[in-house]
């Protein structure tokens, strides 16, 4: 009988639903954190017509469904919370100072990975502050954007957006890159047109598989999630994915302190780059 009420958790099943989770994803759920398991899978298990986190472990682990499962485990449990131009000095760095010292030696490609993109407002804004700057005419830029979570997959490459998206930002910029019909922004299709999309989860080689060798590498307030070790394993991925010289943007509360010695830290004022 399917009950609106949250199905609460033996300990014993949030240690195993808490190893599935950092097994397949990375991310780090302490016992303190059972409570917003249970809010987040309580939906979920009422859907599955499951009394109880054991029969949903169980599926996970020997269902024939349980791959398809693991994707709908990660979309619930993933926060993606993002706007656009949300610390843009990074951005600008990149396109103002950056990009320019490479193209003074004579590099007219570039590769930008935005890795745990979200509903797509990163890659977007990239794209945009790009377009305003007259990079599409002068450059070679391919923006690649991936997330694990398969459901901001699919509102990302839709483009539309609502008004909590553009905290902070110019109307100007909305104006000019986005048609509001209702509560609904879309993004017009010469911005929308500028990233590709993937599925990727940063715990599996494949995901640097899917994008190559890189120039930027825009993975920010996703490591705070992570204990060391999947730090440690995700930053050596990027490291390996990025060109000579590459850039890699963390979020303003994130550090490779203790994690990863390879990267030279550089300070720019406004923000903190890490370059291999």
């Amino acid at each position: 009988m399917i009950t609106s009420a949250t199905i609460k958790m033996k300990d014993e099943e949030f240690a195993e639903l808490a190893d599935i989770i950092y097994k397949n994803a990375g991310i780090t759920f302490t016992i303190n954190k059972k409570y917003l398991l249970e809010n987040r899978l309580t939906k979920r298990l009422n859907e599955l017509n499951f009394a109880s986190y054991k029969d949903y472990i169980y599926f996970l682990k020997y269902d024939i469904k349980r791959r398809d499962e693991l994707k709908i485990l990660m979309n619930l449990v993933t926060i993606n919370e993002t706007y656009f131009l949300r610390e843009r000095a990074q951005m600008v760095h990149m396109i103002k100072k950056v990009i320019p010292e490479m193209a003074s030696k004579g590099k007219r490609s570039f590769k930008i990975w935005s890795a745990a993109c979200s509903s797509g407002e990163e890659p977007y804004s990239i794209a945009i502050l790009l377009n305003e700057e007259g990079m599409y005419g002068k450059y070679n830029i391919e923006i690649y954007a991936t997330d694990i979570n398969t459901e901001v997959i699919g509102i990302a490459e839709r483009g539309v957006y609502r008004s909590v998206s553009f905290r902070g930002v110019p109307p100007s910029i909305i104006d000019k890159y986005f048609t509001k019909t209702g509560l609904d922004f879309t993004l017009k299709p010469e911005i929308k047109s500028k990233v590709k999309f993937f599925h990727a989860n940063l715990m599996e080689s494949l995901a640097a598989s899917k994008i190559g060798v890189t120039d930027f590498i825009f993975c920010r307030n996703v490591l705070i999630y992570f204990d060391v070790e999947a730090k440690k394993k995700v930053v050596d991925m990027f490291y390996k994915t990025l060109n000579l010289g590459g850039h890699l943007y963390l979020g303003h509360s994130e550090t490779l302190s203790k994690i990863d010695d390879r990267y030279k830290m550089v300070n720019f004022g406004t923000g903190i780059a890490y370059v291999k």
